[in-house]
C-alpha cells in the first residue's frame, strides 16, 4: 500500500517526531505547546481550523524514548516514509496473525481476498494516510494473543509493556488480559512486562525526570479538545432531544455485556478468552471516549475471526456469505464518504465511524455460538477441502 506523501496528514507519526526531535536537539519539553504548534504547521499548513486535530503529545516518557531513532532524520517526510514502511509491515502481520489466530485453515484464494480488501478498506487508509501508530499496536496485540496461546509468556509480557498508550483504542481488551493472567497465575508475563517497563522507566527518568507532571497535564488538555469521534456527541447529533439519554443507556448496555463476558472469559478456556477479546476490541470506540477513525483499523482482529467462523460453518453458502460481508465491509464506509467531497459531512463522518464496531459486534455475537464452544460431532472434525 502506497501513500501519497504529498497530501496532509502523517500527524500522529509528525508528534512524535517532532517531540522527540525537540527534546534531543533543541531541548524543548515534549509535553509543551510547542510541539503541537510545530505538528499543525507541517500537516495544516499554517490553515488549521475549529475540530482540527491539536496534536497534543500524549505519549508516556519511556515510550516516546521507541521514536527516538526517527529523530536522528532531519528530513520529516523520509522519517515519515520510513515509519510508514514499518506501519505497513506492521500491517501485514497484524492481517496474517489474525487469521492464524482463528484456528482456521485457511483456503489460499480467502488469504489473498482477506489482504487485499483489508488492504484497501477505508479504515486502514486513514491509520496509514495519518502514520498512526495504531497499526504497530493492532499487531502488538495480535501477536500478545498468539505468544500466550503458545506459552512465551516473557516475550508477550515484554510485547505488552511498549503497547501501553492509546488507551482509547486498547484499554478494554489490556484489562481482559490483566484478569486473565492474574487468574491463571502466569506470573512470567508479568516478570517480562515489569522487566522491560522498569528499564524503560530508568532510562526516561535519567533523560527527563520531571516528566509525570507535564503528560499528566498534556493529557488533561487533549481530552479537553474538541475532535475525534464519541458515542455521546453522534447520539445527541442524530437525536438532539434525546441522544444523551440514549448513549448513556447504549453505554451501559456495553458495558453490563462486556462485564458478563469478561467474567466468563477469565475462567473459560482458550476460545472463550479469545472471542471476548475480540468483542472488547469491538466495544472499545463506543464506550464514551474521544477516539478517531484510524484508530478502527485494529478491528481486523475480530473481523478476521467473524469472516473465519462464517466460511467454516456454513458449508453450502458460507464462503460467498463471507465474501459477500467483505465487499460490504470494504465498500459501504467508501460509499458513504463519496457523499462527500471536499470534506465529509458531520453526519456522514459519524455514520462511517459507527459502521464498523457495530458492525462487528453484530458479527461476533453472530457466530458466538460457534466460536467459543469446540467442535461438537465427529463431521466438524473432518477437513474440508480448500475453497
Amino acid at each position: 500500500m502506497f501513500v501519497n506523501l504529498k497530501l496532509k496528514g502523517g500527524g500522529d507519526f509528525y508528534v512524535h517526531w517532532i517531540a522527540s526531535r525537540g527534546f534531543l536537539l533543541d531541548k524543548i519539553d515534549p509535553y509543551s505547546a510547542e510541539v503541537p504548534a510545530r505538528v499543525q504547521k507541517i500537516v495544516y499548513a499554517d490553515s488549521v481550523q475549529a475540530g482540527d486535530k491539536p496534536y497534543i503529545l500524549d505519549t508516556p516518557f519511556q515510550l516516546l524514548l521507541l521514536y527516538f531513532p526517527f529523530s536522528l532524520l532531519s528530513d520529516p517526510h523520509l522519517a515519515r516514509a520510513l515509519f510508514t514502511l514499518i506501519l505497513e509491515l506492521a500491517w501485514l502481520g497484524l492481517v496474517i496473525l489474525s487469521l492464524r489466530l482463528t484456528d482456521w485453515e485457511t483456503p489460499p484464494i480467502f488469504v489473498v481476498i482477506f489482504v487485499v480488501f483489508m488492504a484497501f478498506n477505508f479504515y486502514s487508509y486513514q491509520a496509514l494516510q495519518e502514520a498512526s501508530p495504531v497499526l504497530l499496536l493492532g499487531f502488538l496485540y495480535a501477536e500478545i494473543l498468539f505468544l500466550l496461546r503458545s506459552e512465551m509468556d516473557e516475550l508477550a509480557g515484554v510485547l505488552l509493556a511498549t503497547s501501553l498508550y492509546y488507551w482509547e483504542v486498547g484499554a478494554p481488551f489490556l484489562v481482559l488480559l490483566l484478569l486473565r493472567m492474574v487468574y491463571e497465575k502466569r506470573s512470567r508475563v508479568f516478570s517480562g512486562f515489569f522487566m522491560l517497563s522498569l528499564i524503560l522507566l530508568f532510562i526516561s527518568f535519567i533523560g527527563y525526570p520531571n516528566w509525570i507532571i507535564p503528560f499528566l497535564r498534556a493529557n488533561a488538555n487533549n481530552l479537553r479538545a474538541d475532535f475525534g469521534f464519541n458515542i455521546h456527541t453522534i447520539f445527541t447529533n442524530l437525536w438532539p432531544a434525546y441522544g444523551g439519554i440514549i448513549a448513556w443507556i447504549f453505554i451501559a448496555v456495553l458495558v453490563v455485556a462486556l462485564g458478563y463476558e469478561w467474567t466468563m472469559a477469565r475462567i473459560g478456556e482458550s476460545r472463550r478468552f479469545y472471542w471476548a477479546a475480540c468483542l472488547s476490541l469491538a466495544v472499545a470506540p463506543l464506550l464514551g471516549f474521544r477516539t478517531e477513525m484510524a484508530h478502527l483499523s485494529v478491528l481486523i482482529i475480530p473481523l478476521a475471526l467473524v469472516f473465519a467462523i462464517t466460511h467454516e460453518r456454513w458449508r453450502k453458502f458460507g464462503s460467498g456469505l463471507a465474501y459477500l460481508l467483505l465487499l460490504v465491509v470494504l465498500l459501504i464506509p467508501w460509499a458513504l464518504s463519496g457523499f462527500a467531497f471536499d470534506h465529509f459531512s458531520t453526519i456522514i463522518q459519524e455514520i462511517i465511524f459507527l459502521f464498523l464496531p457495530l458492525f462487528t459486534i453484530i458479527g461476533l455475537y453472530w457466530i458466538r455460538w460457534w466460536a467459543i464452544r469446540p467442535p461438537r460431532i465427529w463431521t466438524d472434525l473432518i477437513p474440508r477441502p480448500n475453497s
